[in-house]
This record gives structure tokens, C-alpha cells and sequence, in this order.
């Protein structure tokens, strides 16, 4: 039962959770920094293409809105599923639970969640949304466009946070109840984020898969357009503008009550155990030093460690010590799916424009297939170990003194040459086999993979131990999201990405990779010098001289030649840089002291 009062309180607790998320924010600089571009980016470009071709957009009379619909459809539809994400991953738990649920009802918790997610989301859109509302207005000439689309976009809003919401806590609600969900919810979820990501991308590329996005266009959620194109030069349907209002409501009313449900049923029910009899029998034993009639690594591989990662398994060959470590990590980053999530937004970011590029070229597994002898071994090597001093938490003293330095870095990489050299090596096999390459290059790219993932994973220690992490930043209630460092992340690309993808245009492009390398190393210098000093420059314009002759050389070097020489310097070089810190790792290691 809901307190009197409990939309003013569920307005208060929503704009001070805002209020938190934007000081969190604005505290991490280089989140902030991003963040503004991430928002920054997209409105400038839509600004410099209404200010290039106002005159053909003034020029619009009648364009049929129904090819607008089903974009707008797809995007609602892709915001709810990134909103349940967010809730099951980061959300689903409250600051201070015991304290707000006795003081308010569940009620005005969940609208207060609810307000203050709509207003992050708001925050995002809300700079995009006013360079539409200028298009409408000046080139349009709609004054209704000042009130129909900020309208739009905060209906929008509202009604795919809501119902992301329900989706969210249902499936934590799962979560919380299922014993097989809880064990394998990682596993789940990130099957169930690549059948949607898939989706998304058969509909916003109909290259792929034939299905477009007016296919989308009969769905209620897509008559947002015609709400905010009314009054404007385009054929927007007054019925459907009319017809979303009510939808709006009816979704905004029963969303929020099903989240009101769901919330209590989640709040006020005790999570099921993952752990099964036979594994808490087996600690028990162990602890207290009982020992059976089996021998001790046969009693190893079966305890609650080695069980709670089946039905993944490290090998018996692998030394104890390492083993465990090895164990540890493969379950700490099943249990926690947000480090996947923040490895994949780069390259959901990267990867949609090269998709978008190799469709248009008519050749996508030629694209594809070199991405992913790069792309799949730095996320190897991201995955397990690229903070693995702060992911110790509050264990990470008791590590320090139970496993030498060696044996700790080995562990740290067992997972990913386990688990990430033969996924690198059948992804790449398959989608090169689906190119036009010929059986060498395929074969010299699932060599490439294999390489890139043994150099990914060796260097990830010691770059994950030089630019640890050990507080979690602030995306929500839950304190447990501890992704690795921004700059972590950069550099781990830079030594794995860049000279991947060199090696990958040695591979099927070498006269590509030939004019990258006399650009980089000869002509941008050369051009950026002569613009510099002019021809006035001294000694300068002799430097520029020289580089052009560098560019120059380099561009007539053979490609058997550049394939032998330059590919051979970038696999020595890869193979030093590794060993060099692999050995700085296990030097970190054995001379850190917690703060």
C-alpha cells in the first residue's frame, strides 16, 4: 500500500538519484570527456548537414513519414532492450535498501528509479533533440515543432524506459529464483545480447538478412514520428499522432504497474544459492581437513571451485597454484557480465561503421574476416585480466601471500589461451572460408588470430597491474561494477589492435598496407612540414625532402619483400613486447603492497 504523498516523494527520490549520476559523472573526468562527445558528435554533424542542405530541406514538400516509422520503431526497440541490460546488470538492487523500504513504499521507490533513468536518458538526448526542434522550426518554418517534438522525444523516452524497466527486473527477478539461471547467467546473457544485437543488425542493414526497417513501420511505437513530424512539410498521419498519445499512456500506466510488482516481488525475496549440496559438502570437508579415499588432485578438480565454473574446465596438466587462479577468474567473470559490456561498446562503436562500409562494398566476409583475426584476440585478452589487482577486492592481501608472482600471471592468462585461441582460430576459419580469399590467406589469418591472442593475453597483466582500478565508478546502486580503466583499455588496443591490423593488410592487402606504412612514415610528414614552414623552412624543408624520400622507398619496396621484412619486424617486435611484460607482470606482482 502507497503512502499519501507518494508521487512527491517518488519526484524527490528521482531527481536526487539524477543529481548523483551527473556529480558522479562530472567527478571522472575522462567519462565526462567522453561522454560529451558521445553527445556532441552526433548533433554537430546533424547541425552541418541541415546548414549544407537547407536549401534542399526547405525544398521537401510531401515525404511520406511511413519510411520513418519503422526507424523509429527499431530504435525504441533497441532502447529497451539497453535499458533492461543496464537494470539487470547495474540496477537492480537500491542504495541503502533496508532504510528506503521501511521509510517509503515500493511504489515510490520504483517511480523514483524510473523518473531518475528517464532523466539520464533525457540528458543524452537532449542536445540532439534540440537541433531537430531547430530544423523543424527555421527550416520548416513548424512553430508546432516546438512543442510536438520535445513532446516526441520525452514520450519516447518515458515509455521505452518503462517498459525496459519491466523487462529488466523480470529477468533479474529470474535471476534471483533460478538456481540454473543464477549458475549460468552470464553464458545466458551474453547469448541472448548477441541474438539481439543480431537482429537489430538484420533490420538496420537489410543487405544482411533482406528484412528492412518499414517492416517495423505497423508497430504503435513507431507513430512517434508522426507526433513529431506533425505540422511540418511531411505526410504525418493526425490519427497516428493521436493514436501514440494513448499508447503512451496505456504503456506509461500498466509499465509502471507491472514494475511496482516486480520490484516487490524482487526487493522482498532472498536470492537462490548457486552453490550445490555436493560442492558445500566438499568445502566442508576441505576446511576442516578430512580427508577420503580418492587421491588429492582428483579431489582438487572436484571441489566448489572447480564445480561452480563447470561446465568450463582447466586442464589437470596446468600446476596447481595456477590452476586456481586460473578458476577464480574464469568464475568471478561469469558472475559479473558488466566487464563484457563495457569491452563490447567500443566495439559495437568501431564495429557498425566497418559492417556499414564492407555491406557497401558488396564484400562483407572480406572485411569481417580480418576484423576478426584482430578484434576477437584483444577481447581474449581484455576479458579476464585487464584488472586483475582490483578485481582482488578485498582478497587481494591474501593473494599477495599465497601464490608467488609467476603463478599468478600464469593464471591470469590460462583462460584466455585456453578459451580464446580456438574460438579466434574456428570464427576467423569460417568467416574467412565464407570470403574470397584463397586457402593461403585464410590460413595465414587463423595464424594471425592465434599469434594476436597469445600476444593479447601476455601483455594484459602487466597493463592491467600498472593501471589497476579499485573503486567501482557510479552507474547505479550496485557498488560490485568494476570495469577496467579507459586508459587501460586504450593501451591494451594500441599494442594489440594497430599492429594486428598491420599484419592482417600484410596478409590479404599487402599493397594497401605498403601505402598506409609510406604515408605514416614518409608523405603526411613530409605534407605537414611543407604546410608548416613553407618554402622558407631551412632546414625544415631539407627534413620534409627527406621523409618524402623515406615514403618514396617504402612505396617501392616489393610486396613478397614488405610481407617478409615488415611482417617478420612486427612478429619479433610482438613477441619481445610480450615476453618483456610478461616479465614486468610478474615483477609488479611480487613487489606490490596494497595501499
Amino acid at each position: 500500500m502507497a503512502e499519501p504523498g507518494w508521487a512527491r516523494h517518488a519526484l524527490s527520490i528521482g531527481v536526487f538519484e539524477f543529481r548523483r549520476s551527473v556529480r558522479a559523472i562530472w567527478r571522472d573526468k575522462a567519462r565526462f570527456g567522453l561522454t560529451a562527445l558521445g553527445v556532441a558528435i552526433p548533433s554537430l554533424m546533424v547541425t552541418a548537414f541541415a546548414v549544407v542542405f537547407a536549401d534542399a530541406i526547405r525544398g521537401v514538400e510531401s515525404l511520406p513519414v511511413s519510411q520513418i516509422r519503422g526507424t523509429v520503431a527499431l530504435f525504441w526497440l533497441f532502447a529497451v532492450f539497453l535499458v533492461g541490460q543496464r537494470v539487470v546488470s547495474a540496477r537492480t538492487r537500491i542504495e541503502a535498501e533496508p532504510l528506503v523500504l521501511t521509510t517509503v513504499s515500493a511504489r515510490t521507490t520504483a517511480g523514483g528509479l524510473l523518473l531518475a533513468e528517464i532523466l539520464r536518458v533525457l540528458a543524452y538526448v537532449g542536445l540532439p533533440v534540440l537541433v531537430l526542434t531547430g530544423v523543424g522550426v527555421f527550416l520548416f518554418g513548424s512553430l508546432a515543432s516546438l512543442v510536438l517534438i520535445p513532446a516526441a522525444a520525452v514520450l519516447f523516452t518515458a515509455t521505452a524506459v518503462v517498459a525496459g524497466s519491466g523487462l529488466g527486473y523480470a529477468v533479474a527477478w529470474v535471476v534471483a529464483t533460478s538456481r540454473f539461471v543464477a549458475r549460468h547467467k552470464t553464458v545466458l546473457g551474453s547469448l541472448a545480447s548477441l541474438l539481439v544485437m543480431g537482429g537489430y543488425f538484420l533490420f538496420f542493414f537489410p543487405e544482411i538478412g533482406g528484412v528492412s526497417q518499414t517492416s517495423l513501420a505497423w508497430l504503435p511505437v513507431g507513430w512517434f514520428a508522426d507526433l513529431g513530424t506533425l505540422g511540418t512539410g511531411l505526410m504525418a498521419s493526425s490519427l497516428r499522432a493521436v493514436g501514440v498519445l494513448v499508447v503512451s499512456g496505456v504503456l506509461l500506466l500498466a509499465g509502471g504497474a507491472l514494475v511496482e510488482r516486480e520490484t516487490v516481488a524482487l526487493w522482498f525475496t532472498d536470492p537462490v544459492s548457486v552453490e550445490s549440496g555436493g560442492a558445500v559438502r566438499d568445502r566442508v570437508g576441505q576446511v576442516g581437513g578430512q580427508s577420503e579415499s580418492e587421491d588429492y588432485p582428483t579431489r582438487i578438480r572436484n571441489d566448489a571451485l572447480a564445480a561452480a565454473v563447470k561446465p568450463l574446465a582447466v586442464p589437470g596438466f596446468v600446476p596447481a597454484p595456477a590452476r586456481r587462479v586460473a578458476e577464480w577468474v574464469i568464475l568471478r567473470t561469469r558472475r559479473d557480465p558488466n566487464r563484457l559490456t563495457f569491452l563490447l561498446i567500443p566495439v559495437f562503436a568501431v564495429g557498425s561503421p566497418l559492417v556499414s562500409t564492407g555491406l557497401q562494398s558488396g564484400a562483407p566476409f572480406a572485411l569481417l574476416a580480418p576484423v576478426s583475426a584482430v578484434v576477437l584476440p584483444w577481447l581474449a585478452g581484455s576479458l579476464f585480466a585487464l584488472n586483475p589487482l582490483g578485481d582482488e577486492g578485498a582478497v587481494l592481501p591474501v593473494t599477495l601471500t599465497a601464490v608467488s608472482g609467476t603463478q599468478y600471471v600464469r593464471g591470469l592468462m590460462v583462460p584466455g589461451l585456453l578459451f580464446g585461441t580456438p574460438v579466434v582460430a574456428v570464427v576467423t576459419g569460417v568467416v574467412g572460408g565464407l570470403s574470397l580469399y584463397p586457402p593461403a590467406e585464410v590460413a595465414g589469418l587463423v595464424g594471425l588470430g592465434a599469434y594476436l591472442t597469445c600476444v593479447a593475453v601476455a601483455i594484459t597483466p602487466a597493463i592491467g597491474m600498472a593501471l589497476p582500478r579499485f573503486s567501482a565508478i557510479s552507474v547505479g546502486q550496485s557498488r560490485n561494477v568494476l570495469p577496467p580503466r579507459l586508459l587501460a583499455v586504450a593501451v591494451h588496443a594500441a599494442l594489440t589492435v594497430l599492429p594486428g591490423a598491420l599484419l592482417a593488410a600484410l596478409v590479404v592487402a599487402p599493397g594497401g598496407a605498403r601505402a598506409v606504412l609510406a604515408g605514416l612514415f614518409g608523405f603526411v610528414p613530409a605534407i605537414l612540414l611543407e604546410l608548416l614552414v613553407g618554402s622558407n623552412g631551412g632546414a625544415l624543408v631539407g627534413v620534409a625532402e627527406a621523409f618524402r624520400g623515406v615514403g618514396e622507398s617504402v612505396q617501392g619496396i616489393g610486396l613478397d619483400q614488405l610481407r617478409v621484412v615488415g611482417g617478420g619486424a612486427v612478429l619479433l617486435g610482438g613477441v619481445l613486447v610480450s615476453v618483456l611484460l610478461y616479465r614486468n607482470a610478474v615483477s609488479r606482482f611480487e613487489r606490490y603492497s596494497p595501499p
